[in-house]
């Protein structure tokens, strides 16, 4: 029933996220990705853990407890379908590196918090009006985003948890999990 679409979305992907990831010529040295204090980077992933966790539950709540969500999980599902583990693993990282790169390392220093979250949410921008709470939530996420950037002065929590949310969430899109009602 699911055609073979992994491999297509996995190239659009690099065409896509391997621009955003040029954003590493912009970030000033040190850079964001340097790891000068490890009791914070420690305390930066430990916090992007739970997020992830919480977040990522949150979208299990929605998709399926909520209307909207369910439309939402069926949406995706039907772009995402026959997507392997393989593509799953290779679209999280190019959308969690290229983004956080690009939005949270090049973008926030220069426009700040608030700024940055609403050309992440408009980023996220939906294909049909229905969908709008998508872009809303990706407005907040980039919030939570940049707010943890500016505590812990690190990208890489930031990219730990945006890689994370989009692994596990994929990861149920492709999957041949049950259709929503």
């Amino acid at each position: 029933m699911s055609t073979r679409s992994g491999p297509n979305l996995v190239w659009l992907a690099l065409a896509f996220y391997l621009p955003m990831g040029a954003g590493l010529f912009f970030l000033k040295p040190p850079g964001l990705l340097r790891v000068a204090d490890w009791a914070g980077f420690a305390a930066g992933m430990g916090v992007a853990l739970v997020a992830g966790v919480a977040v990522v539950g949150l979208s299990r709540v929605v998709a399926r407890g909520t209307a909207w969500g369910s439309r939402l999980q069926a949406e995706f599902r039907k772009i995402l379908s026959g997507m392997g583990p393989r593509e799953v693993l290779v679209l999280a990282l190019l959308s969690a590196f290229g983004e956080e790169i690009l939005f949270r390392g090049v973008i926030h220093p220069r426009l700040g918090l608030y700024p940055t979250a609403i050309l992440f949410g408009l980023f996220h921008f939906p294909i049909r009006r229905w969908m709008i709470p998508w872009s809303l939530f990706a407005l907040v996420l980039g919030l939570v985003l940049g707010l943890l950037t500016d505590q812990f002065r690190s990208l890489w929590p930031v990219i730990f948890l945006h890689f994370f949310i989009n692994y596990f969430n994929l990861n149920d899109l492709a999957g041949d999990g049950p259709e929503p009602d």
